[in-house]
């Protein structure tokens, strides 16, 4: 592995995080919430934080399996492994760039969202950390696997918990702007605009590793 290499991969694990924390249905759900419940600053934080922080072990707990799987991958087909991963790259690239949620859905929630309507706090809670707990950047999967398969397993879980904890502590920091009437200052991205970004960093990290330059 060479630390340039290695930097291509998390730099894209980086920019993926930084866009990922930026799409509204990351943060707005909790400033709705906050307003709703008139949470101090302390409280949305201490929420907010948690939620997050469990959205991240969940891309890293994915982010170990797919490493498994990619050094599975690097094992097995030895020095073919690294044309077999640029491959999937560009694959996976153009069914994120071909996919329907480009352009249709985005899941946003607005201050009369169900979680807020139903009142209770704790149903409230419990509808923010099941929507965004159990919903891993999928943007972030494919790089690891390519990384694992380039570097190996630990290499792709280094990438993956810095990625992930910066994603976290990127939501919790939109969050609290938001709540303090930063809101209309914030980039006003969608899920096409993660998913774009996504393959087009695998479009690059596909012709890279096709290259041969990284073999």
């Amino acid at each position: 592995m060479t630390e340039t290499n290695f930097l291509w991969f998390l730099s894209a694990g980086i920019l993926t995080a930084i866009l990922h924390a930026s799409l509204p249905n990351h943060w707005f759900p909790f400033v709705a919430a906050a307003r709703y419940h008139k949470w101090t600053t302390a409280q949305l934080f201490r929420f907010t934080s948690m939620v997050a922080l469990a959205h991240a072990a969940t891309t890293v707990g994915l982010s170990v399996l797919v490493g498994f799987l990619g050094e599975g991958v690097a094992h097995f087909l030895q020095e073919n492994s690294v044309k077999v991963a640029g491959i999937a790259l560009l694959v996976l690239a153009l069914v994120f760039f071909l996919s329907p949620r480009l352009y249709g859905h985005r899941h946003i929630h607005h201050p009369e969202c169900e979680h807020c309507r139903d009142g209770g706090q704790v149903i409230t809670l419990a509808g923010l950390f099941a929507a965004l707990a159990f919903s891993p950047c999928e943007g972030l999967l494919p790089i690891f696997f390519a990384a694992a398969v380039e570097f190996g397993w630990l290499n792709a879980l280094v990438i993956a918990v810095i990625s992930s904890l910066l994603t976290a502590a990127l939501i919790v920091t939109v969050v609290l702007l938001a709540n303090k009437g930063w809101e209309k200052f914030l980039p006003q991205l969608s899920e096409r605009h993660e998913r774009l970004l996504a393959a087009a960093l695998m479009t690059v990290l596909g012709i890279l590793l096709l290259s041969g330059l990284w073999h």
